[in-house]
């Protein structure tokens, strides 16, 4: 609630001022201040009677849920963004990003700019440059340093983390519901070749490629922009975490063959059975990571 003074200013021509006024006071007062004035060249003291009276009320709001702000620099959301691509597999190891010059259309920023988001992605050992004819800004390979930092962190920030799966247990299960409701068959046949990529012999990071695009298509196909952000923000804090989980060929089998289960839910339109594959598929992920933190 803004405070303001009003004053009465009289003279030859009384009239009203209305100021704001300062500081957090509760107060009703009634001044009278003595004032002088030069007019035409000509000294004199002319006596003016102000009464200010100053209301103000502390019964504000409740706005203990704002925060406090830090201005965000462009390179820190071309950073953030490539961040994101990197961790949901959308980018693979070994694969090279746009050069600069496409990269400064993309984000409508200048060379400096995304060579400030360049160069927080080489702190992070995410990307390395290779200067020469075949040169430019290459994906690393996750290595057993990065494994172990990720399993530092997970340990360290366990609870967080399990906001974050209480969360996908909600999400992930409603979102298969709502795709049994607008599933078509295009749709059917994009996750059919989704899972099938899965099915196919294939490293690692592919697999946990696939294994981002049949979840966050499964959102797509709810035709929610709530659900599918919720989806993709929770991929993007679990899946480092999710690299740490054992890869072989009864990891990959035992992965297609949930997700199928998913798929002919979502294809009978049963949304009631869409959903509880889907819880069951990701709880029995969240398990598997709590017994890597006990080891």
């Amino acid at each position: 609630m803004n405070a303001y003074w009003y004053s009465i200013q009289w003279g030859s021509k009384p009239r009203l001022n209305k100021v704001k006024a300062s500081g957090g006071c509760h107060r009703f007062s009634e001044e009278f201040i003595e004032r002088s004035s030069i007019k035409s060249g000509r000294k004199y003291a002319k006596a003016h009677l102000i009464r200010r009276y100053i209301v103000t009320s502390n019964n504000y709001p409740d706005l203990s849920s704002l925060k406090h702000v830090s201005a965000q620099k462009v390179s820190d959301h071309i950073f953030e963004q490539l961040k994101e691509s990197i961790i949901l597999k959308e980018i693979l190891p070994e694969e090279q990003l746009p050069p600069e010059r496409e990269l400064c259309s993309i984000f409508n920023a200048s060379r400096l700019t995304v060579r400030e988001a360049i160069q927080r992605l080489k702190e992070e050992g995410l990307v390395e440059q290779i200067r020469g004819a075949k040169g430019g800004t290459f994906i690393l390979p996750l290595t057993a340093k990065i494994h172990e930092k990720t399993k530092e962190s997970l340990i360290n920030q366990w609870d967080e983390f399990q906001d974050i799966f209480v969360f996908r247990n909600f999400i992930e299960p409603y979102t298969a519901k709502m795709a049994a409701l607008n599933i078509s068959e295009e749709k059917i046949e994009e996750l059919n070749q989704l899972n099938n990529q899965i099915s196919a012999p294939c490293e690692r990071e592919e697999f946990r490629s696939n294994d981002v695009k049949f979840h966050l298509k499964i959102s797509e196909i709810a035709n929610n922009i709530y659900f599918q952000n919720s989806v993709r923000m929770i991929r993007t804090k679990i899946n480092p975490a999710l690299d740490l989980l054992p890869f072989n060929e009864g990891v990959r089998k035992k992965t297609y063959e949930e997700h199928q289960f998913i798929i002919e839910s979502i294809e009978k339109q049963d949304k009631s059975t869409a959903k509880k594959v889907m819880y069951d598929h990701i709880f029995g992920t969240t398990n598997k990571l709590e017994e890597i933190i006990r080891e």
